[in-house]
């Protein structure tokens, strides 16, 4: 396997928003300091407690950030796919790692140490300020998700999860669509509940024509109605 040089990662790292603030020669520069690595399907790329650093970059593929009981019931913090990036909380305050990245899908990514990836936030206010909204971003739907384990019954969690991950379909004007979707198991830790609660759950949907599964993931024809369900 023929694995790419600085410049064709630079290429690559266009398809991180976050990066979009650099200049080329900026970006150019940082790929330098990047390396490429590959991950298969259900993998950790970072475990809890962990001591490096570094800052990873998703090219494709998807992961989920997690972590695990007393009794090691998983319980999923957020799915991430191409574009995003995981790591900056060690490098920003230099403590362990707080919690598990594990693969969903065979992935592609860029990383880079932590110290470099602090080196271009004071030339890029921009940038800077872009990190703090997406970090803001993540306190808010962490709050959300604690908010919907604390008052939500469990289809109520699964319909409003839905929503959250649910995008326009461009093929059915009107309706949503949920594309990867993730495997039950997945969806469980995501909302708190056993796979096969999620089972039970989808196959009640399905049967009230609130969701249809496809070729191009979990469909939801009229969001809407999907929404009276999460709230009713």
């Amino acid at each position: 396997m023929n694995l790419p040089n600085a410049e064709d990662i630079s290429r690559k790292l266009v398809k991180v928003p976050l990066l979009s603030y650099l200049s080329v020669n900026a970006r150019d520069n940082f790929a330098n300091k990047c390396r490429w690595v590959e991950f298969s399907p259900n993998e950790s790329v970072v475990e809890r407690g962990m001591r490096d650093s570094n800052v990873y970059f998703i090219i494709t593929g998807t992961v989920h950030v997690l972590n695990y009981s007393e009794t090691g019931r998983a319980f999923t913090y957020a799915t991430l796919k191409e574009g995003d990036m995981f790591g900056e909380l060690a490098a920003i305050d230099g403590l362990p790692r707080s919690a598990w990245v594990c693969t969903i899908t065979h992935c592609q990514m860029a990383t880079a140490p932590g110290i470099e990836f602090i080196k271009l936030l004071p030339h890029s206010p921009e940038m800077t300020l872009a990190l703090l909204r997406r970090m803001s971003s993540n306190i808010r739907l962490l709050n959300e998700r604690l908010t919907d384990l604390t008052l939500l019954g469990a289809e109520q969690r699964a319909c409003t999860e839905l929503l959250r991950l649910a995008k326009p379909d461009v093929e059915e004007p009107g309706g949503y669509v949920v594309s990867p979707m993730l495997t039950h198991a997945n969806f469980a830790n995501l909302v708190g509940v056993s796979r096969e609660t999620v089972s039970r759950i989808f196959r009640k949907l399905r049967e009230d024509s609130l969701i249809v599964h496809n070729k191009r993931g979990l469909c939801i024809p009229n969001r809407e109605q999907l929404e009276r369900r999460a709230f009713m």
